[in-house]
């Protein structure tokens, strides 16, 4: 089946010759391929790869190039976004590359692209199936280009990145020849042809992620004065969309990469005069308004509210009305049945009270005892009280008789029958009672007075408001003025008064113009004497005879001194209260009135009024954006890139020309050529100009001149290059790589010491007339020295970092201390003496690192590195471990057991026997790491997969970066946090923090900008683990959190199984398990469908942290624990069975070479080094598992060649 696209597949790929060349300009940015002697590329598109997946059947698909929207009812594209295959210009991603070959080769109607795809549905733009295993393998052999092929490089291309390229052509589609080209020089050549640019001249080249410079003498590059920046359009669109985030955060949604780009294009701008422009726009000048440009979003004006009809107001009345006339029915029906069970208690008391006059006063009690009642008192009162309440419940006003009855009321007159008693007549209980009396009397009388005090206030606000209105009517305007005069002034006085209060009595002492005064400036006179009395107190403390308490006045003291008085407590605040009542007034009588705000009372302001959105909230403005992101062009260190700008890159050029001269360099100024997708701004060449002429000598000519089209002239280069006669000649082909390779291969065997790092050359395909030495990286000086250079790693495609000239041999290649070879304390004898406790521990370990490394049947270890005959010695940390062999002797016995021994149930056979292992005295790096805090509960140290090595010092993480030992600076917390804990996710592009105020920090180690904060935790974070999509933190507060960045909640689920500090956490391969280990000896183990421990291991007896699951088998789990455990346990967590117990004689995470007690420990990527860190605020590289393929001996210096190094 045939792509369904909308770019078009040609028709005539069988009208072309076989020795007719396929021109492919493969840039960052877009791919264009064409045939060679054409003007135009027949197919263009971006160059990225995305891999949603179909919403119905669940498959993923690849879709090559931009994405049609309308594919979003289809495909899922929101866990995966667009891929690139190149990493600063440097194709590095060869599985992309395939699919993006594959779909170009398909658009240009290649035979062979014309596959098997019967099994695959394409759905829509630029739609590859992912069924990659099985369908390309059967159409492997159909992948047939029988055309030679032209692809564009970036300049100085490491041969890492040429080779595999050649491979994917060569093997994958059958191409039988190949050239390589840089775009630039293409582009030169091709206008060179056309007369825009001289013979001689500068190619500057702003790409999509880097510019280069390029000189060209007599028509052709001279690479070695070649210059490059990771600089270009793809930093000012990320600048651009970042600045508008920011400026519009309600619009984030409608900024997409694209619009950002496509806005970049069309309004973007360089100013001549940065500074100028920025200054003309900040003082909003007419020109600035002509400058600005405004982006209007879809906008729907919201729905207006029609007011209600006549009828709808009617209709609303008659259904409020019927409500109400039922609400009012059922009060009176409660108000009916509240009357009848009044007038039937009533008439039941009234005859209880008849029956008693019958009854004689003896027998009284026994007679109401069935009543509830006492006395006849009670009965009487009684009586009093449903009489009122049934009066109140009528709504009939209180008669004479029941006033009379009130007055008479027994109750009434006897309420209080203690207070006219003498004390001495009364009994303690007496007392008691008449002091509760007193207390309900006095009470009584108070709420008395202040209900009269009210009721009197109230009579002479009403007596003030009639006066007020009296006077608005006799003289309104009069009336008006007045009011606002007298709210001026009191709201000037308040105002006086508070800030007075605040600011102690207007004066400061000069520099606190912000307010901020000190304490006894702004005291009021209850709190000046506080403090006096305090001082009094504390100044008189034994001075004469303490007689204080003799008086019970003295004890007032106390509260004089109480805080509770610190507030003003010269009476009440009648001011504020008139101002109230004046603010009050005003907005009845004035309707333009507007109080001022934090005056009377500015805890009651009120919240602002919801404001319905405008046509001008979806409007995003361009101003200072149009020409502020471009300049990054000419100021990388804006958005972090310490590098150089397009003017100071040409400088840099003409600098490193191998011929120098005056007339050379003129030559060169006066054909500056700009070519390049980032070379079409408007205001490009005065402004690069201005600046290349304040960098030359006065009168230099300096003349710019610019592509005739910016974007394919490298293309039309290229084709009109492959058109020409010469170019089979240009070419090679799969034999002529494979007679190189084994001629490569051969000089190699014959000669051993070539792959030497002393004498091993560069693995660059460097051009005609480039020194090797020009891309060298110099490493660490000494007779250690890393070999940086592309042929110490030919697998990376990052290695040549700059194209500079030959660089000086220097001491240390980061930011680091000087070489300290006196840092070697054993070499001098300073080492801490060993610990007596710790001999016996540290004989066990090492009696079973000799077995492991050397076998079992291996001598015993001697102490000055005799011979093994003699009895084994007590080690200790001062003393090496394992006696570092020479010689290659191997142990007799022809199998060497493992540490998981038969019994363990996963593997009965032996393993082959084992090499002497050859391990280094001392560590070939030593970094100091201040701050590195001596808490073996913490996890501070982690090692990404990307080589990357995060550090948690103090409050600041720190990267170093172990392929050019970069140190960045990642994130600092603040004084009011500190770093507990760092995790790389397994892919090591994302970094998670634990701090110790309980969050939990997601940051993106490539563009050191964190991405997400998470909370749930009460106190510090100190374990974090990574599985595939889910991050689980540990902390003191003995909870599991499971966090997942793709949902708003903090956390997903909770784990709670421990009783203390939980300090271990490590995901299974599988990410069906976790295991955990806690502060309380145990180690639990869960799955995803419960969050109860599927297993509870207690066998330990000191804290869990070291946790590992087994890479090659399954359900097989290690841990160890403690000082007080010293045990290495294995674990079958299917059955919950203790495969084995290893006793290691001392705490699990023992090594030997610090002055301290071992924290942390992480291993490289690849498996061969290992890095420590201790309390001694060191991190120590131990190349203990060197790979097989290394021929070369481990070397031991006397003194470190290497020098001590720092991480910040």
């Amino acid at each position: 089946m045939p792509f369904i696209s909308k770019i078009q597949r040609q028709s005539d790929y069988r009208r072309f010759p076989s020795s007719t060349p396929i021109v492919i300009d493969n840039g960052a940015s877009y791919f264009r391929i064409g045939w060679a002697g054409e003007a135009e590329p027949r197919v263009i598109f971006r160059n990225i790869v995305q891999r949603p997946r179909h919403k119905a059947t669940g498959e993923t698909v690849t879709i090559v190039g931009d994405h049609d929207p309308a594919l979003l009812k289809y495909f899922d594209c929101t866990r995966s976004g667009p891929r690139s295959a190149f990493d600063n210009n440097v194709v590095f991603q060869f599985e992309i590359m395939e699919y993006i070959l594959d779909f170009a080769f398909d658009r240009l109607g290649a035979k062979g692209s014309q596959v098997h795809l019967l099994k695959a549905v394409f759905f829509s733009t630029m739609i590859l199936s992912i069924l990659r295993p099985v369908l390309f393998n059967e159409i492997a052999n159909t992948k047939q280009i029988d055309h030679p092929i032209l692809i564009t490089e970036c300049v100085c291309n490491p041969f890492h990145s040429r080779s595999k390229m050649a491979e994917l052509l060569f093997e994958t589609y059958g191409v039988p020849s190949i050239a390589y080209g840089v775009d630039a020089a293409f582009s030169y050549k091709y206008n060179q042809q056309h007369g825009v640019c001289d013979k001689d001249g500068l190619a500057i080249c702003p790409g999509f992620t880097t510019t280069h410079v390029i000189p060209f003498i007599d028509g052709e590059p001279v690479y070695n004065g070649s210059c490059r920046t990771n600089i270009g359009g793809y930093h000012i669109t990320d600048y651009m969309k970042q600045l508008l985030s920011l400026k519009y955060p309600h619009h984030m949604a409608r900024l997409t990469w694209e619009k950002v780009e496509d806005l970049k294009m069309e309004h973007c701008y360089i100013a001549l005069d940065y500074v100028s422009e920025a200054q003309l726009f900040q003082s909003g000048a007419k020109e600035a308004e002509d400058k600005t440009r405004m982006w209007q979003l879809p906008w729907v004006p919201p729905p207006t509210e029609e007011p209600p009809s006549e009828e709808e107001i009617a209709r609303k009345a008659a259904i409020k009305e019927k409500q109400g006339q039922r609400l009012r029915e059922m009060a009176e029906a409660k108000r009916s049945s509240r009357i009848n069970e009044l007038e039937n208690e009533s008439h039941g008391l009234e005859f209880l009270l008849k029956q008693l006059e019958q009854v004689e006063e003896p027998d009284i009690p026994s007679f109401l005892s069935a009543t509830g009642y006492v006395s006849k008192k009670e009965v009487e009162s009684a009586l009093v009280k449903v009489r009122q309440s049934l009066l109140k419940t009528k709504g009939e006003p209180k008669g004479e008789q029941a006033e009379l009855d009130e007055k008479t009321d027994p109750a009434g007159i006897e309420r209080f029958p203690l207070l006219n008693i003498p004390d001495n007549m009364l009994t303690p209980e007496q007392l008691k009672e008449k002091k509760r009396q007193l207390f309900l009397k006095t009470t009584s009388e108070g709420r008395q007075r202040a209900k009269q005090k009210r009721h009197e206030e109230e009579l002479e606000r009403e007596k003030r408001n009639q006066q007020d209105e009296k006077k608005r009517l006799e003289n309104p305007e009069l009336y008006l003025e007045q009011l606002h005069a007298k709210y001026k002034d009191l709201s000037e006085k308040v105002e006086q008064r508070k800030r007075l209060k605040t600011n102690g009595g207007g004066h400061t002492n000069g520099n606190n113009f912000s307010g901020n005064v000190g304490r006894g400036e702004r005291l009021n006179a209850a709190q000046r004497e506080r403090m006096r009395l305090l001082t009094t107190a504390a100044f008189d403390r034994g001075k004469g005879e303490d007689t204080f308490g003799a008086k019970d006045e003295d004890w007032q003291l106390y509260k004089l001194m109480s805080k509770d008085n610190d507030d003003d407590d010269e009476g009440p605040d009648v001011d504020e209260a008139e101002l109230a009542r004046l603010s009050s007034r005003l907005k009845e009588v004035d309707p333009t009135f507007v109080p001022k705000p934090d005056i009377a009372n500015p805890q009651s302001a009120e919240a602002p009024k919801f404001r319905p959105l405008t046509q001008e909230d979806f409007q995003i403005v361009f101003g200072v954006e149009r020409f502020r992101c471009p300049e990054v062009l000419f100021c990388p260190n804006w958005i972090g890139i310490d590098q150089a700008g397009l003017d100071e890159m040409a400088g840099v050029s003409l600098r490193r020309l191998p011929t120098k001269g005056q007339e050379l360099e003129e030559r060169l100024t006066s054909s500056i050529f700009m070519t390049g997708g980032s070379s079409l701004f408007p205001g490009m060449s005065e402004r690069l100009e201005a600046g290349i002429r304040m960098i030359r000598p006065c009168g230099s000519p300096i003349r710019i001149v610019k592509a005739l089209d910016p974007i394919l002239d490298a293309w039309r280069g290229a084709s009109a290059y492959a058109a020409a006669s010469h170019f089979p000649t240009q070419t090679f082909n799969p034999a002529t790589r494979k007679l190189l390779l084994q001629a490569t291969k051969n000089r190699i065997q014959q000669n051993p010491a070539m792959e030497s790092p002393q004498t091993r050359k560069s693995g660059l395909n460097l051009p005609t007339g480039m020194s090797e030495t020009l891309l060298r990286l110099d490493s660490v000086s000494g007779s250690f020295r890393a070999v940086s250079s592309l042929s110490a790693s030919p697998g990376s495609c990052r290695a040549i970092s700059n194209l500079s000239s030959p660089s000086k041999s220097s001491t240390c290649s980061d930011r680091f201390i000087p070489c300290r070879s006196s840092s070697r304390l054993h070499t001098f004898g300073l080492n801490e003496k060993a610990s007596p406790v710790k001999e016996g521990g540290n004989e066990a370990y090492a009696r079973l690192l000799k077995s492991e490394l050397f076998g079992s049947d291996f001598g015993s270890f001697s102490p000055a590195g005799g011979g093994g005959g003699g009895a084994a010695s007590p080690m200790s940390p001062s003393k090496n471990m394992l006696r570092f062999k020479t010689e290659n002797s191997g142990p007799n016995s022809p199998y060497s057991p493992s540490l998981l021994r038969n019994d363990s149930g996963f593997s009965s056979e032996t393993t082959p026997p084992k090499p002497p292992r050859k391990v280094p005295k001392t560590p070939h790096k030593v970094l100091d790491a201040p701050s590195l805090q001596d808490d073996f509960y913490l996890n501070l140290v982690d090692w990404s997969s990307q080589n990357v090595l995060a550090v948690g010092l103090g409050t600041s993480v720190y990267l170093w970066s172990a392929s050019n030992s970069k140190v960045t600076k990642l994130c600092d917390l603040g004084p009011n946090d500190g770093v507990c804990s760092v995790q790389w996710t397994r892919e090591g592009s994302y970094l998670s923090i634990g701090t110790s105020l309980g969050r939990v920090q997601v940051w993106d180690g490539t563009q050191c900008k964190r991405v997400r904060t998470m909370g749930g935790h009460q106190t510090r974070t100190g374990v974090l683990a990574w599985n595939s999509r889910i991050l689980a933190s540990g902390s003191r507060d003995r909870n599991i959190l499971q966090h997942d960045l793709r949902v708003p909640d903090n956390y997903i689920s909770k784990l709670v199984g421990h009783k203390s500090e939980v300090c271990g956490l490590k995901w299974s391969n599988d990410d069906r398990e976790l295991a955990s280990g806690g502060n309380d000896n145990q180690l639990l183990v869960w799955n995803q469908q419960s969050q109860q421990p599927a297993l509870r291991l207690t066998e330990h007896t000191a804290a869990v942290k070291a946790i590992a699951w087994s890479p090659h088998q399954s359900g097989l789990l290690a841990s160890g624990g403690g000082t007080a455990d010293r045990c290495i346990r294995f674990w079958n967590t299917t059955n919950g069975h203790q495969l084995n117990s290893i006793d290691t004689g001392s705490q699990v995470a023992n090594l030997t070479g610090h002055s301290m007690r071992v924290l942390y420990l992480a291993m490289s990527p690849d498996g061969q080094t290992i890095v420590t860190g201790a309390g001694d605020e060191t991190l120590r590289f131990w190349n203990v598992f060197p790979s097989v393929k290394t021929h070369t001996s481990v070397k031991d210096t006397g003194l470190w060649s290497l020098g001590r190094t720092q991480i910040r």
